[in-house]
């Protein structure tokens, strides 16, 4: 009995050892507007970042540089800090404006793996704070509340993400107060064409309001996995409505900055 815990204990030390330092491996949400299930790393910092730049239908322009910062706060539980970042909007026939947006603070809870059809399902409240200069057309003017319901799925080669959203939209006084209700749905389809590279085909849509109209869009991106801790991503959202942009180009990254406790 001695001998065996003489053999086992050691075995169970260096498994546990090996569990902590588990390599990090990011979980990339962007740049598609769909979010997987699962969820960032247990204890990790991640980072995601880009530039895009949109042109509308009457030519104005638009840029920004989104910013989500995802914290794993448990298995299957992460906290998401996000902002369009910096934006420089040029709309045709009127003055540019600049400045900060949004910013947006959210919960994800993954709560079952290889449910029906074998998906991830998770759900992510999100409150949006009125912190930008909306008289600019920099932010909404008034918080917003967001319900997702989160699906995905890995079939060989394949990753589906299905995203439902519902959004409770806070109106300025001059729209009259109160609030008013937005739902959006998307499908992403990314193929893994080798170890490094993938492409990912979307398309989403968002219900119109009394203030702004239905927006339709298809996106495609390729990413490259530098590392399991660094994944690098580019591509084109070609906007199939009238009120969706002409099209926006885009770049960005997704990266691990550490640990601030173990798994």
């Amino acid at each position: 009995m001695k001998r065996a815990l003489k053999v086992t204990l050691p075995l169970l030390l260096v498994s546990a050892l090996q569990a902590q330092e588990a390599p990090i491996e990011v979980n990339p949400n962007r740049p598609t507007f769909a979010n997987p299930a699962l969820t960032t790393q247990s204890g990790l910092a991640e980072l995601e970042w880009g530039l895009q730049r949109s042109t509308a239908k009457d030519d104005g322009t638009g840029f920004g540089t989104p910013t989500l910062l995802k914290l794993g706060l448990v298995k299957d539980l992460e906290l998401r800090i996000s902002t369009p970042g910096y934006l420089r909007l040029a709309p045709s026939g009127d003055a540019t404006a600049t400045g900060f947006g949004d910013l947006n603070l959210a919960v994800q809870w993954c709560y079952l793996h290889d449910g029906l059809f074998g998906t991830d399902q998770a759900v992510q409240v999100a409150h949006t704070f009125a912190t930008a200069d909306s008289s600019k057309g920099l932010g909404n003017g008034a918080p917003i509340d967001t319900l997702t319901l989160l699906f995905s799925r890995d079939a060989g080669d394949f990753h589906i993400d299905v995203n439902l959203l519902e959004s409770w939209i806070g109106q300025t006084p001059d729209l009259g107060g109160g609030r008013v209700t937005q739902r959006a749905g998307t499908v992403s389809i990314t193929r893994n064409l080798s170890e490094a590279w993938s492409l990912t085909g979307e398309v989403y849509a968002l219900q119109a309001t009394p203030s702004t109209p239905m927006i339709s869009s298809n996106l495609w991106a390729v990413a490259y996995k530098v590392s399991k801790r660094l994944v690098l991503d580019c591509g084109v959202d070609l906007g199939l409505s009238h009120g969706a942009p002409r099209y926006t180009v885009f770049a960005g990254l997704t990266v691990g900055l550490g640990r601030f406790h173990k798994p």
